[in-house]
C-alpha cells in the first residue's frame, strides 16, 4: 500500500476514515497485531490520536474495519478481473486473486490472520469474520455451479461440498504462505492452482500429480 499525506479538512469524512483504515492495515501488516493501537495508527496516519478516536473508538473497531477493508479490496479486485466471465475461468481468477502472488495480497492475508486470531474471544470480530467467509464461499459456489451446468467439471463432483473444501484448502495454503517465502513464489502457487483445476475437471486424484513436489515444491 502506497502511503500518502493525510486528507485535508476540506476532503470528505469517508476519505479520512479510509485513510485511517489503511494506516491500521499497514501497522498490522508491517508490525503485527501487538503493535496495533489508536496511538500507533495515529502515528502511521500522520494525524492526532483524537482524530482516530473520532472515527474508531478502540483497537477492536480498527481491526474490524481493517479486515473489512481488506476483504472489500479483494472483492472489488476480483469483480474487475472476472467481469462477465463465468464457470472455471471465473473460478481460477478468484483463486489467483486470493493467493498472495504480490505484496498487496500478502498484506491482506496478514490482516485476516490477525483478525481470525482475535475472533476466538471477540463476538464482534467473529460475526464480521463469518460474513467475509460466506461472501467468498458464495462466489466460489456460484462459479462451480455454473461450471457444473456447462459440463466443465466432473459430473460426479458434489458442488456444495467441493466449494467448501476448496475454500478451506485455499485458506490453508494462503496461511501457510505467510511464513514461507518459497511457497509464496509464483511457480509453487501456479502448481497448486493446476492441481485444483485438474481435479475439478476430472474428479480423479491422479490429476493432483503436477510436476515433482521435491523439485517444484
Amino acid at each position: 500500500m502506497q502511503k500518502s499525506s493525510f486528507p485535508k479538512v476540506s476532503e470528505s469524512t469517508q476519505q479520512r476514515r479510509e485513510y485511517i483504515i489503511q494506516a491500521a492495515t499497514r501497522v498490522i501488516a508491517e508490525q503485527g497485531l501487538a503493535a496495533l493501537s489508536v496511538r500507533s495508527v495515529a502515528t502511521e496516519a500522520g494525524c492526532s490520536r483524537g482524530l482516530v478516536e473520532h472515527y474508531f473508538r478502540n483497537k477492536t473497531t480498527l481491526l474490524v474495519a481493517s479486515n473489512d477493508w481488506a476483504n472489500r479490496v479483494y472483492l472489488e479486485r476480483v469483480q474487475a478481473a472476472v467481469g462477465s466471465l463465468t464457470g472455471l475461468t471465473a473460478l481460477e481468477i478468484r483463486l489467483r486473486n486470493l493467493l498472495p502472488y504480490n505484496s498487496t495480497i500478502h498484506d491482506e492475508w496478514k490482516v485476516r490472520v490477525a483478525f481470525w486470531h482475535q475472533g476466538i474471544t471477540l463476538p464482534l470480530v467473529e460475526q464480521s469474520n463469518n460474513q467475509s467467509f460466506y461472501a467468498v464461499y458464495s462466489a466460489l459456489l456460484a462459479d462451480l455451479q455454473q461450471a457444473h451446468e456447462a459440463g466443465e467439471i466432473c459430473a460426479k463432483i458434489p458442488v456444495i461440498e467441493t466449494s467448501e473444501l476448496l475454500l478451506m484448502t485455499v485458506i490453508g495454503l494462503c496461511t501457510s504462505c505467510m511464513n514461507d517465502a518459497e511457497l509464496r513464489q509464483k511457480a509453487p502457487m501456479d502448481r497448486r492452482i493446476a492441481m485444483i483445476m485438474g481435479f475439478l475437471k476430472t474428479g480423479d486424484v491422479s490429476s493432483l500429480k503436477v510436476g515433482d513436489p521435491k523439485i517444484d515444491y
